[in-house]
């Protein structure tokens, strides 16, 4: 590692700490300076200004929760656990997070624009992920016909209330309430889908299909 690099990741630990506890809005350049243990002027060597620091954050935090769902996608070749493990990745990643500081939930969701930048790029990135495993399934006749984006971008929608900040706000447990909520997301996507049409028409046509009359005993009547 580089001085140069090794400065650059010193300020950003730094920051890092000030922001979860105190709150970027309450954190300067020089209390950063001073948690680092390096001059104010060595700091704009590396960053330009605050907000520079802040938008560095947030899109290591948000690339941080990507992964973590990327990674969930190797727990199974079942195409519905897979999608169920991103999302269970995605809820406990947030959790986590707020775990770290008062103010941790801030480089995720704020009015900063830096913040507000690299969310969007990271909801982008969610939704292409969500797609193709939407899409995956899809191929295998797991899933329901429908758009792959529209229907990660529904998706993403029903999860927003288990993003920061709403889902520190929660009365039950955020991790029961994801299960939950993709039980019945799950359940949305695999009761239209071509595997449980087929399945349904075969059951349909067994109870259409007639049933053999009985077989009628008769007697020989003697003489």
């Amino acid at each position: 590692m580089t001085i140069a690099s090794s400065r650059r990741l010193a300020i950003l630990e730094a920051a890092t700490r000030l922001f979860e506890h105190y709150g970027h809005g309450k954190t300067t350049i020089a209390d950063v300076a001073r948690e680092a243990q390096i001059g104010v002027g060595t700091v704009y060597l590396e960053f330009e200004s605050k907000e520079a620091i802040v938008q560095e954050l947030s899109r290591s935090t948000h690339v941080a929760v990507l992964e973590a769902m990327r990674a969930a996608t190797e727990h199974s070749d079942d195409h519905a656990a897979r999608l169920a493990a991103v999302l269970h990745a995605r809820t406990s990643s947030f959790v986590d997070l707020g775990k770290k500081g008062q103010h941790a939930c801030e480089l995720v969701h704020c009015k900063a624009e830096g913040v507000r930048s690299a969310h969007k790029r990271f909801g982008e990135e969610e939704r292409r992920l969500l797609a193709t495993l939407v899409k995956e399934g899809q191929d295998a006749g797991v899933f329901a016909a429908g758009a792959p984006t529209s229907i990660a971008a529904l998706i993403q929608r029903a999860f927003a209330s288990l993003s920061p900040p709403w889902i520190f706000g929660c009365d039950e447990d955020p991790v029961r309430a994801s299960n939950d909520l993709c039980q019945l997301l799950l359940h949305g996507l695999l009761g239209s889908s071509p595997a449980g049409n087929a399945a349904r028409a075969q059951s349909a046509a067994a109870k259409s299909r007639p049933t053999s009359a009985p077989t009628r005993k008769t007697t020989r009547r003697s003489r």
